[in-house]
């Protein structure tokens, strides 16, 4: 048989190892992070710390996390993703078992740095990889799965596998749990030193028909002859700001579901802790959910219109306005069940427009999404920071009706904000060195 009859090669499978190390490592990001919040009440007995104390050691957390984000890309876009992955997997667990080593508020400010540091980089990376390994048509899918599904469901873990199952079912104390969650958490890092690679072109298991169908350029570190050059563009830097100002907002009104439902619950529901922590991660799990089926429907539109702007816009649109009214609706009600209910429905709105904040990013940014996605979560890290005092105050002289009015408004304005976001206006431009010099 001549080489022109020869049947073409099946694309390999490749991608799907990557998706999983992928959704892995969102999953154990936020069991890890969250596991702080289920230690934070032994934390304060033994060590005598008060709740301004505790308050503090949070904010320490997110003040590394935001300002190391563009360098952590950084390093992602002139390194590739994996050994930035692989490193800060290692470490983050490594600080994870390393927390029951401290002595005091001095040292536990130490600890809560050097994990704020190691896991700033997770995301901006994990964004590059969904970028590198999966074609268009399905990549906001899997950045849903990735970014919302496993992170929250991580999340929601947290209290299950941490407080549940290791400190009630199995009687570990904290110091213990720590250890056996970062010990998983080291070998996942192994693993995915072995299984992981850049691009399909650089995996050894995966064959040019797979690098075909995946359709993106060899996009893992820039290289030599190659580097990133910011368009001199006004509606794209103007829908840069929009975007950033979008994730402020939005992250803004996220703290009230990480901080502030447990002590809602119990404080002013009066439900016990076993039903809070039910319910308590009823957003959260709805949250997962939501950021899968906006990823879907992401890809869906994008097919379906062939306008980009339309589909994503859309799609971030209503989620946002959606879930402001489910937020209002929950003051209707007395019973802390059923306002957990509700808002479990505003979770999973405002959730699936997350996957069209990770595919707007890779629209344009080209191979500088690890520099941009970093860009983009350190203002979402300023709007932690910002709600923390904000809604703490509105708390203690208002109430929580003004806590949960406040979310509502500021999901709102994060969901018009979209109508300035054009996902279409590509913010950076790759130049080859050698043709940038012949123009200068």
């Amino acid at each position: 048989m001549s080489e022109s009859l020869q049947p073409a090669a099946r694309p390999t499978r490749v991608r799907w190892i990557i998706f999983t190390l992928a959704f892995s490592t969102s999953w154990f990001l936020y069991l890890h992070r969250y596991a702080w919040g289920v230690i934070k009440l032994d934390i304060k007995e033994e060590y005598g710390l008060t709740d301004t104390q505790l308050g503090l050691l949070d904010s320490t957390f997110t003040f590394a996390y935001a300002f190391c984000q563009i360098p952590s890309g950084l390093l992602g876009d002139l390194f590739g993703p994996g050994v930035v992955l692989t490193t800060i997997i290692l470490l983050w667990s490594g600080l994870v078992a390393a927390t029951p080593l401290a002595t005091g508020f001095k040292s536990f400010v130490a600890v809560r740095l050097a994990f704020g540091v190691a896991q700033a980089g997770t995301y901006p990376n994990l964004g590059k990889v969904t970028r590198n390994w999966f074609p268009l048509s399905i990549r906001t899918t899997v950045q849903g799965m990735v970014a919302s599904l496993a992170g929250r469901s991580g999340g929601a873990c947290a209290a299950l596998v941490v407080g549940s199952l290791l400190m009630g079912v199995l009687g570990l104390d904290w110091k213990q749990t720590l250890l056996a969650i970062a010990s998983v958490g080291i070998v996942f890092g192994v693993v995915f030193r072995v299984f992981f690679r850049n691009t399909p072109s650089e995996h050894p298991m995966a064959n040019d028909a797979e690098a075909a169908l995946i359709g993106t350029e060899d996009s893992g570190a820039l290289g030599k002859n190659v580097k990133i050059r910011f368009r001199d563009d006004r509606r794209a830097k103007l829908s840069f700001v929009f975007l950033n100002f979008h994730i402020f907002t939005s992250a803004f009104a996220d703290v009230v579901f990480v901080y502030w439902i447990p002590m809602f619950l119990l404080e002013e529901k009066g439900l016990s802790k076993v039903e809070m922590g039910i319910f308590a991660s009823l957003p959260l799990f709805a949250g997962a959910l939501g950021g899968m089926v906006g990823g879907i429907l992401n890809d869906f539109l994008i097919r379906k219109t062939g306008k980009l702007r339309l589909a994503r816009g859309s799609v971030a649109f209503t989620g946002k306005v959606l879930a402001a009214l489910f937020v209002c609706a929950s003051l209707a009600f007395d019973d802390g069940r059923w306002v957990m209910v509700v808002l479990a429905i505003g979770k999973f709105f405002t959730d699936w427009s997350q996957p069209t904040l990770w595919g707007t990013i890779t629209d344009i940014s080209g191979r500088a999404s690890g520099r941009i996605f970093g860009t983009v979560n350190m203002f979402g890290s300023f709007g932690n920071l910002a709600a923390g005092p904000t809604l703490g105050a509105l708390k203690q002289h208002i109430g929580w009706g003004a806590v949960f009015s406040t979310i509502a408004a500021v999901f709102l304005v994060s969901g018009i904000v979209w109508l300035w976001i054009d996902p279409t206006q590509k913010l950076v431009d790759e130049v080859r060195v050698e043709d940038d010099a012949a123009d200068a």
